[in-house]
């Protein structure tokens, strides 16, 4: 067992037996936006969607003026500091997330919007660990390539036309293909999926970097052990669940990790466990219900309950809390990064319990509400005005596919 599998194991027992010790009551707040305040910032942003809507529809939108007046609306309105927006509105960023999506057409072209989008999460968070190690953000080869395996990976294994077997038969081909070893592909999707892998075998020697292909093997074991979620003869403890969950998710960050820096140390290790685990807790309760229709049992599908998900997601607050005070520990000259990213984490925790209301007690979501800088009610008419704004991004992302790859 190699050193950083050893240290994984570790910080795994650690986490598990940490959230179980996590309190399951409603937090303690001092922050709560009475009525008045929630108009307030109602009207600031529908102020806010109608310059952007009326852009949107020109035939020529601007974008510096959107780019703008985004940046404004979140600096003036939801009042983040102006070195996190510098963070996010960065010309760098903004360069990296365009040279992705037209580096990942230029690879397949027939790769949806979707696909594209569900790329560009993964792409985000090693932009952000670029610029949080002090690299240059930019679209590397491994960058692009282990960005693009999980939507063809996760697809694949999602899709229900193809048998358990013929997934467990594929995982273990790509199981080989990460070891190094020739596989021939069997199909056009696999082909694809080991061509990436040639990509960042291109950008890093294996002899030299034994632990990042460690790493892929590791969330690639970790994918394989999440279809044991959708199988109805085995039978899991609420302890294996768990980890299958934040192993999916540790696993995949600490590949990310690697992948920008190399190499890791002990605390980069930690810190990337920490974030990836509480990334995938956050996405799994957010996911619940439509896990739970789909038959995935994760731990948090598994107990859609009213009276359960009140208690995880109020340990899912306190897990929070627990990894921004490591942060702090850890890196004590970073604290932008630490405060961009429980504000994130924040606003997922109240969209997990707007969206699935119905999973939720009543007393608690009105408790939940009152934390909120927006009514619910007023979320749910922003969502269905917020529609035809989503198409006409569409629009615009499949005219820039056009004009870029006209010739």
């Amino acid at each position: 067992m190699t050193f950083h599998s050893d240290l994984r194991n570790r910080i795994q027992n650690e986490y598990t037996a940490q959230w179980m010790n996590c309190p399951d009551h409603f937090p303690e707040s001092k922050r709560q936006f009475s009525y008045l305040e929630k108009r307030i910032w109602e009207i600031k942003f529908n102020h806010f969607l109608r310059l952007i809507k009326k852009e949107f529809k020109l035939h020529h939108p601007n974008k510096t003026k959107i780019l703008d007046r985004s940046k404004a609306f979140f600096e003036e309105n939801l009042a983040y500091p102006h070195e996190q927006l510098t963070m996010i509105f960065s010309a760098e960023m903004l360069n990296a997330t365009k040279d992705f999506i037209r580096k990942a057409w230029t690879f397949d072209s027939e790769l949806s919007q979707i696909e594209i989008f569900q790329a560009l999460r993964n792409v985000w968070v090693m932009l952000g660990l670029q610029s949080f190690f002090g690299k240059e953000i930019k679209i590397t080869a491994s960058l692009l390539a282990y960005s693009l395996l999980y939507p063809y990976t996760d697809n694949l294994i999602d899709t229900p036309t193809i048998s358990k077997n013929e997934k467990l038969d594929f995982c273990d081909r790509f199981a080989l293909r990460l070891n190094g070893k020739h596989v021939d592909a069997k199909s056009s999707i696999e082909s694809r999926i080991f061509d990436l892998v040639a990509m960042i075998e291109s950008e890093f020697e294996r002899k030299t970097h034994p632990e990042l292909f460690e790493s892929l093997l590791a969330i690639h074991h970790a994918q394989t052990q999440s279809l044991k979620l959708v199988s109805t003869k085995t039978e899991l403890s609420e302890d294996e669940r768990f980890q299958i969950c934040i192993e999916k998710g540790a696993t995949s960050v600490i590949a990310d990790g690697f992948l920008v820096m190399g190499h890791l140390d002990e605390k980069q290790y930690h810190f990337l466990y920490e974030y990836g685990a509480y990334l995938q807790i956050l996405d799994d309760l957010q996911d619940a219900r439509d896990d739970y229709e789909e038959g995935i049992m994760t731990y948090f599908s598994k107990n859609i309950s009213q009276s359960q998900l009140d208690h995880l997601l109020c340990k899912t607050y306190y897990m929070g809390k627990s990894f921004y005070q490591n942060i702090e520990k850890w890196y004590p000259n970073e604290l932008s990064f630490k405060d961009l990213i429980q504000r994130s984490f924040s606003f997922l925790l109240l969209a997990s319990v707007y969206q699935n209301q119905a999973d939720f007690s009543d007393v608690f979501v009105q408790n939940i509400e009152k934390h909120a800088p927006f009514r619910f009610s007023f979320l749910q008419k922003k969502k269905v005005e917020l529609d035809p704004l989503r198409h006409y991004l569409l629009e615009k992302v499949e005219a820039y596919k056009a004009k870029e790859f006209a010739h």
